[in-house]
Formats: C-alpha cells, structure tokens, sequence
C-alpha cells in the first residue's frame, strides 16, 4: 500500500498549512488504508512538529487526524444526518472541513448551517473558464468566510494560472501537482509551516430547543394575529425566497397534512425547483411523489404540531416566522396565533437545525469512532 502525503500550502508564499493524506488505489485497499491511518497521520505530525489540519482522501473522516470531512454529497443528500455527524465531531473539538463545494450550487445552502472551518473549492472552481456559476459561487463563498472566518481552499492546483485564478476566487491554501505529493510525512520537517487557523470558526449557538417558536420568540416581542394575516406574510417571504437564489434552503412547517395542499402545495413546489433544499413537515406528511419536496411526518405529540414556521435561508437574506397557535377554539381564517418574525442570521440558522431534526433519509455520512 502506498501513502501520498499531499502539502495544503499557501497560496502567497508556499507555506504548508496542512497535509491531505491519500491512498494510491492502484496499489492499495479502503481496508489497508483504514487500519494505516491512524500511524500515518501521527508520522505528519510527529515529523511537521505543529498541529495541522490532515484531509484524508477517500471520502473518509477519521478522528486520528482531528479533523472531520464531509463530502458536497451528503451535504445535499440528506442534510439532517450530516447535522448530527458534524455535531458529534464538533463535540470532540474536531476541525470541521467541507470537500469538493463548489460543483453543486445547493451545497451552498447547507454551509451556513455547518459553519464549516475549511472549505475545500472542487477542482473545477479552479481549472474551468470563469462563467456566472462560478460567479455565484465566489460571490456565497466570499460572504460565508467574512461572516465566519472559514478558511477556503482550493484543489486542482495544478499551475501557477490555477494558482492565480485560485487567489481570485479567495482561496488562501491550495492543493494540486504545483505542490507535488511526498512519499513520506519526514519531508515536512524541511518545509516552511504557517497555521491555517486561528481559532475554530463555529459560533451559532447549538439549538437547545427543539421548537422553533421558543427559539425565535425568545427575548423579543410576540404579537398575536389571525391566520389571514399569517398567510399573506408566509407568502411574501416565500415570494423573497423564490428570488435568493439556488444555493437557498427553505423549510415549513404546516402542523397537519390537510394544511399542506392546493395553491400551497402548488407555491412550495415552484419554490423547490429554485433552491438548494425544500423540506416541509406536519402529521400525516407522508413521503409522496413531490419532486423536489423533502417530507418528514410529525408525531402527534411533537410539540411543533402546534407550530407554523416559514423558515428562510440564503447567502444573502435569511428570515424566520414562527407562529404558535392559541387553541382558542376558532376555526378557519379565524385561528389565533402568537407569532414572531426574525432576520438575525443566528436565529434563523437555530430554527432551521431544529426543523431538521425530524428529518431523515437514506444518504450515508460515515461517522468515526
């Protein structure tokens, strides 16, 4: 089996930052490569002499080199469960880096809810002519990395014009053949080194409740209103979100299925077609045909049956409204509800987790340990 240990170095000056260990698969096995990565990764940084962030190749994530890595695919395949794989690493002080973004412009829409540390750009970010998809994603990289820090990389280094474009598009590090691979970590002991990180990056608050009203409501003004006015400003805010942009996630809440029908099905549908990620749930919302549309049934005793949400997530505009219904005993256009709206990015992200959290599907995130 042979091991390739790959420099992550900066894009400026060469230094090495981190180390991205890969198999050559020509030579070796997934189940080789497993059981070699924990000596591998402590030879990079026994032999770097400074705490690294190391990328494992693969697809894999393993807690032997602290940091976590999810792939763009999982990201979009199911949300929810790369969640909870994040979280559980986060919980070990792990480093949390994204793979291959870039190439789908929905994993965009899932980057603010990890709050990822690294960003590693598809090689393509870096080879291919710029065009607007690469303008879009440039433009949501950028505001991702000023609002938290996250470090970006990009892969498929394989010039000194890759090196160039690189920079345009705000990478600091890089990987690819400009910085060829070494056979052994002994190497890095002569290399220049400089700390990719600072500190870690994360900093929304975890969402230590599981209802989206309690979140959003706390500390600021509830207001009590009829359900007609809820459904005209549900429907505005879906009209915003039509217009953000396909690397937005937008989830709802509809307490029942009955709810979740006609000319509201019809609207979330059109909406679905546009974003990164469409999820809608309430009793009896079973999963169906609805291209597009992710479904997730509500237990009727889940406290959020009582819940609307309209919850709104884009680079650029984010918006939660959360209503709690009175049980007055009203029917119809007449319902009660107390209800709350926010724009503050942190709440938003917090009712978006706790929405997820009933999600489920069939992707796989590997999870170490």
């Amino acid at each position: 089996m042979t091991l390739h240990y790959s420099p992550i170095c900066r894009l400026d000056d060469d230094a090495i930052g981190g180390v991205k260990i890969d198999l050559d698969e020509r030579i070796g096995g997934m189940d080789e490569f497993d059981d070699a990565l924990p000596g591998a990764s402590s030879a990079a940084v026994d032999s770097a002499g400074w705490i690294t962030p190391l990328l494992i190749g693969n697809g894999i994530a393993s807690d032997a080199c602290g940091t976590f890595v999810v792939n763009e695919s999982s990201m979009v395949d199911n949300p929810a469960k790369t969640l909870l794989a994040v979280e559980k690493a986060r919980a070990r002080n792990s480093i949390i880096a994204v793979d291959d973004v870039g190439g789908q412009l929905a994993s965009l829409g899932i980057l603010p809810l990890i709050e990822p540390d690294l960003i590693v750009l598809s090689p393509e970010m870096s080879a291919s002519d710029l065009d607007p998809h690469v303008a879009r994603a440039t433009h949501v990289l950028a505001a991702q990395a000023e609002r938290t820090g996250a470090v970006i990389v990009a892969s498929g280094v394989d010039s000194e014009a890759h090196r160039v474009r690189a920079l345009g598009l705000g990478a600091t590090f890089g990987i690819g053949l400009l910085y060829p691979p070494m056979s052994s970590p002994k190497s890095l002991s002569d290399s220049t080194s400089r700390a990719i990180l600072a500190s870690h990056t994360w900093s929304t608050p975890d969402a230590d409740s599981s209802s989206p009203f309690a979140i959003a409501s706390a500390g600021r003004v509830v207001t009590r209103s009829p359900k007609n006015l809820l459904v005209a400003m549900s429907t505005h805010i879906e009209w915003q979100a039509s217009m953000a942009g396909p690397e937005t996630l937008i989830l709802g809440t509809f307490q029942h299925d009955r709810h979740f029908r006609g000319n509201t099905k019809d609207r979330w549908q059109a909406m679905a077609e546009h974003s990164a990620y469409t999820g809608v749930c309430g009793v009896g919302m079973a999963d169906t045909s609805d291209i597009h549309i992710h479904r997730a049934s509500l237990d009727p005793a889940d406290g959020m049956t009582e819940e609307w949400n309209v919850v709104v997530l884009g680079a650029h505009f984010c918006c939660a409204l959360s209503a709690r219904e009175m049980n007055s005993g009203d029917s119809g256009p007449d319902r009660k509800f107390d209800y709350v709206i926010s724009h503050d990015r942190c709440t938003v992200v917090r009712c978006a987790k706790a929405i997820l959290q009933r999600f489920d599907g069939s992707a796989v995130v590997r999870v170490p340990g």
